[in-house]
């Protein structure tokens, strides 16, 4: 079995869900469809618990976060488009007061919250060599992306072949 991080779970999932399968054979269909499964039920809880957490911090210590977080986001429009910046509902300074006194901190305190289920494992059973191979035939993936995917897939024949072998008993000379 194959154990891969939440925090994992999530950065795989991206590239994975929109994944075709088209050269991958039917019982390797099935085996990718209950890891994508796997990692939904995963990912999706974290992003529940997570949506939990930040609207608990926001109920009790960030009260105005949304309406400063609007603004905010509009301040960050108005720059990037080079907006009217007349028209801005808040100035650099409340902009980096917003940034130092509420976004930081609350994104701070939610990672930490989170950092524990973020580690959490979750298991599968690993693609092989093969059926990962026929996977990337199938998509139009980059090195990078290819090579993450299959550390994070394909169960990883050196930890099999590190893996101790029962030992034969040693057969000694009797004097």
């Amino acid at each position: 079995m194959k154990k891969i991080k939440v925090s994992e779970v999530l950065l795989v999932s991206r590239v994975l869900n929109p994944a075709k399968y088209t050269e991958l054979a039917n019982s390797d269909k099935a085996k990718l469809l209950r890891i994508i499964l796997t990692m939904k039920d995963a990912a999706d809880k974290f992003e529940a618990d997570t949506k939990v957490v930040v609207d608990k911090l926001k109920e009790s210590d960030y009260k105005d976060y949304d309406e400063h977080l609007a603004k905010a986001q509009e301040y960050e429009n108005l720059l990037r488009t080079n907006g009217d910046m007349s028209k801005s509902p808040i100035g650099a300074a409340e902009y980096e007061k917003f940034i130092k006194e509420e976004f930081q901190p609350l994104n701070k305190l939610v990672d930490d919250a989170m950092k524990p289920l973020a580690e959490k494992e979750v298991e599968f059973e690993p693609l092989s060599e093969s059926a990962f191979e026929a996977l990337m035939s199938s998509n139009d993936w980059t090195i990078g992306q290819a090579v993450s995917l299959r550390n994070y897939l394909v169960e990883d024949e050196k930890k099999e072949a590190a893996a101790p072998a029962e030992e034969e008993p040693k057969k000694g000379k009797k004097k």
